[in-house]
């Protein structure tokens, strides 16, 4: 007959197995579906709440390094509910959009075993060796997969499967110097391929942006100045060539000055993405000047954009496409400051994580931050989340601060 104990003990532990395959698994699902990627948030949630252990999970959420500044991040979006001239629904969506930074250390919990944070970590790159297999299949052998995307897009967007195709490059050059021979050969060649896959097959900037930093970044943690002198000279003749070889990079970098012609004409917004972004911001900076402080509240972005343009015929937006304007215009300085402090600590943070993994993270904070200018990525699904499960697995690693112990003295 099985004690009560017993029985506990088993159900905590296959609780346990559950969380941590939860945990591996979006490592994998988040560059290729939302769906998926959604159970397995609900269920990482839910078997945090209803597993034991619960002093050490208290121990992350509360006393983690990161987890002071996350909760000061979602307080402050909480108290932006109250003065926030946003509905329903816009407010609930911004507040989830925050919240999700709360998931890091529920993460961080179950990547305690460094291999289950190595695991979702190769689970990420297998994820984009699919995309690319798949990618080549649709293009050169016009395999019906990921219509809906352009060129070779196939799970995602062409700007997310780039960034995250750009990153997957850097992670395998990055620990390029550990493998053996074989497999050191083997990684060169999955690199050039997405090499490939960026500049002749992919339409997304972001990832010709975050493969040049990644290199330069690279060559400085291998070989400081000297390294960064010979990566920016290998970087300008990488995309001359792009330029000249590749009528797609071509095109896409041709667009640009056209982007900005047409946002100097003023009404063709609507055709360009670039001009479009900088109208956003232009309005956004407006926005601020107005409520610097506080902002206009949670989710409160795209009433108070359609109020700044009331009566006026003009491309209107709930997103800059910007995650420091949006911030700032929902939450004002304060809440940009917050999040500026929140990266701030990551980078700091990084000096105290191992070196199998603090290059990487330098890397993923780096890039994301970069993207945050061009893209609201907190806002959007697949990004935030994306960050979230790299941010949990590099600062894993990173212990727990020590907690004194209070002793009283004894008079004699």
């Amino acid at each position: 007959m099985v004690s009560k104990k017993a029985l506990f003990d088993s159900n905590d532990s296959a609780l346990q197995i559950i969380g941590q395959g939860a945990a591996i698994g979006l490592g994998f699902f988040i560059p290729i579906s939302t769906a998926i990627t959604t159970v397995l948030i609900m269920v990482v949630v839910m078997v945090w709440l209803f597993g034991t252990d619960i002093k050490t999970k208290k121990q992350f959420l509360f006393f983690h390094p990161l987890s002071g500044l996350i909760g000061m991040l979602v307080f402050l979006t909480m108290v932006g509910t109250l003065y926030s001239i946003g509905d329903t629904k816009s407010i609930s969506c911004s507040l989830i959009d925050i919240l999700r930074l709360a998931l890091i250390p529920m993460l961080i919990y179950y990547y305690q075993p460094k291999s289950i944070a190595q695991s979702a970590l190769w689970a990420f790159i297998l994820a984009m060796v699919v995309t690319l297999f798949f990618a080549f299949l649709k293009v050169y052998a016009d395999f019906p997969i990921g219509l809906k995307y352009t060129t070779g897009g196939v799970f995602k967007s062409h700007i997310k499967t780039s960034y995250f195709m750009a990153i997957a490059a850097f992670f395998l050059a990055f620990k390029m110097r550990t493998f053996t021979s074989l497999y050191r050969l083997l990684a060169m060649m999955v690199v050039l391929l997405m090499v490939f896959y960026l500049f002749f097959m992919s339409e997304g900037r972001i990832g010709y942006l975050t493969l040049v930093l990644c290199l330069l970044l690279l060559a400085w943690q291998w070989f400081a100045v000297k390294g960064l002198v010979l990566a920016l000279m290998l970087s300008i003749i990488m995309v001359g060539g792009a330029y000249v070889t590749s009528s797609l990079f071509n095109s896409r970098i041709n667009l640009l000055v056209q982007d900005l012609d047409f946002y100097h004409q003023g009404d063709r917004l609507m055709e360009s993405s670039l001009g479009s972004r900088l109208q956003f911001a232009n309005s956004s900076t407006e926005l601020i000047a107005q409520k610097p402080f506080f902002g206009w509240g949670t989710g409160g972005y795209a009433f108070a954009y359609a109020k700044l343009f009331e009566g006026k015929n003009t491309l209107l937006t709930d997103n800059p496409h910007n995650e420091y304007l949006r911030v700032c215009v929902e939450l004002g300085l304060f809440g940009l400051s917050l999040l500026l402090l929140f990266f701030f600590q990551q980078w700091r943070l990084c000096k105290q994580l191992p070196k199998d993994i603090k290059g990487f993270c330098q890397g993923i904070l780096l890039t994301f931050m970069l993207g945050c200018f061009f893209n609201s990525w907190l806002k959007d699904f697949t990004e935030g989340y994306f960050y979230c499960l790299m941010s949990a697995i590099c600062f894993s690693a990173l212990p727990l601060p020590a907690h004194k112990v209070q002793v009283k003295a004894i008079l004699h």
